[in-house]
């Protein structure tokens, strides 16, 4: 086991499912994987992007984003990128559509489920054959046991290992 990772926006597993596909509209990836290393980092700052709705974010904070795209964690990226208009409605209907899709959470706004779910607290774990990500425990998250979206174990055509996600509540 190496050294754990702090992470803030460990609610970003949430989404996974529409990962890939929000990826393939973004026209990174075809066919299950990256079209090419450039734009493999370039997901790791559009799922930045989507969490917190920022184009500009201290590398820090970029490490699962990093799993997720099955790029390794000292992999160095850009701090920042141009997000075209048309990718920005991209990501807000994507999130629009997450948020419609859990009726327990009621209607909430974009950056009220950013803020409530995605950006999050976490530990990240590196073990030999998966990752570990426990993320934080918010009084509210009892609404997990409504929510439509899987996440206990993410493991994209791309990534290297899967991660499993511990979310108590």
């Amino acid at each position: 086991m190496k050294e754990a990772i702090k992470v803030e926006n460990a609610g970003m597993v949430i989404l996974t499912n529409y990962i890939p596909v929000l990826l393939e509209r973004l026209r990174l990836v075809s066919g299950k994987q990256f079209t090419s290393s450039e734009n493999q980092q370039n997901a790791a700052l559009y799922l930045q992007y989507l969490i917190t709705g920022l184009q500009k974010t201290d590398e820090v904070y970029l490490s699962l984003n990093k799993v997720l795209c099955g790029l390794p964690v000292n992999q160095d990226l850009a701090d920042q990128m141009e997000i075209s208009n048309e990718d920005q409605l991209l990501m807000t209907g994507l999130m629009e559509a997450a948020i419609s899709h859990w009726t327990a959470i009621g209607r909430c706004s974009v950056d009220a489920f950013r803020g409530n779910w995605l950006i999050r607290d976490g530990i990240l774990t590196e073990h030999e054959d998966k990752w570990e990500l426990t993320v934080e425990k918010r009084v509210y998250d009892l609404l997990l046991n409504k929510s439509p979206f899987s996440f206990s174990i993410i493991k994209h055509p791309w990534m290297n290992k899967p991660l499993y996600v511990n979310w108590p509540y």
